[in-house]
């Protein structure tokens, strides 16, 4: 083989190798991570009166429509508990327990003589001099909680069940606030949650909460750090008075009012 054909050769091997792309490869990776908003609402089943229920469990359906209640699609109603306490508050319907306690007190406050309507006990003789009537009774507590990851609103709407004599929804009077912490019976809540630092609307009576009444715009979610559904919850106190302030007097009447108020929570 001379030189110039060796030179040719290796020019070719030069221009061949030249040519070969060099190896490689591409690897994606997309992780993707999605939590909708949820709000939990629990007190008691409306049907069995069974307490610390779940009968609401709201999720966020991210879709600019209406959310999904995952337990209300079964028809499963909620009932509100006695404030402070884990018992079912009386159904609408019933005239249980709902009698008052009247008093006698003269104007600094010193009570002369009691009575409790419901069991019909008699009042010992007293003096009018500086007497009024009033009463510790007409003020109705009931309470729910929520536990939530995001923020969440609560819209009310208050329905006449039975009227008579000189009372109206208008005479009822009504005020919402949240308890972020506590221990009702033998249930501690909120060791890991947060105010939800939302608006109560003012709601002047219950003949002012018509459809979709807003009692309460919310900022942020209940959960503060983990824990556990009752440990993240807080709990709303609804308060229901007849009269002013609750303190009855001979001129409002005499009658009887129920009413029935339903809440609904969702997630803006």
């Amino acid at each position: 083989m001379s030189f110039r054909k060796l030179l040719l050769a290796g020019a070719t091997l030069v221009a061949s190798a030249a040519a070969v792309t060099p190896a490689n490869a591409s690897i994606i990776d997309r992780p993707h991570f999605k939590v909708l908003g949820v709000v939990i609402v629990w007190a008691a089943e409306d049907a069995t009166g069974a307490t610390a229920m779940a009968t609401d469990f709201i999720i966020d359906n991210d879709a600019g429509s209406a959310d999904t209640d995952l337990i209300g699609g079964t028809d499963v109603d909620g009932r509100t508990l006695v404030t402070g306490e884990l018992t079912a508050t009386p159904d609408a319907s019933s005239t249980a327990g709902l009698g008052s306690v009247l008093s006698i007190e003269e104007s600094d406050g010193t009570v002369l003589a009691t009575a409790d309507t419901d069991n019909a006990t008699n009042f010992s003789p007293f003096d009018v001099t500086d007497a009024s009537l009033t009463s510790d009774g007409l003020e109705y507590e009931s309470s729910f909680y929520i536990a939530s990851n995001t923020v969440f609103n609560i819209v009310a709407e208050a329905t006449e069940v039975e009227q008579s004599g000189d009372f109206q929804l208008s005479d009822i009077g009504y005020d919402l606030g949240v308890t972020v912490s506590g221990t009702d019976g033998t249930l501690t809540f909120g060791g890991n949650a947060q105010d939800p630092n939302g608006t109560f609307p003012a709601v002047a009576n219950l003949a002012a909460m018509g459809p979709n009444t807003s009692v309460f715009e919310g900022v942020d979610r209940t959960a503060a750090t983990a824990g556990s559904i009752v440990d993240q919850s807080v709990r709303f106190d609804a308060t229901y008075t007849l009269g002013s302030g609750g303190a009855y007097d001979l001129s409002q009447g005499a009658g009887e009012i129920k009413a029935e108020v339903v809440y609904t929570v969702f997630v803006p």
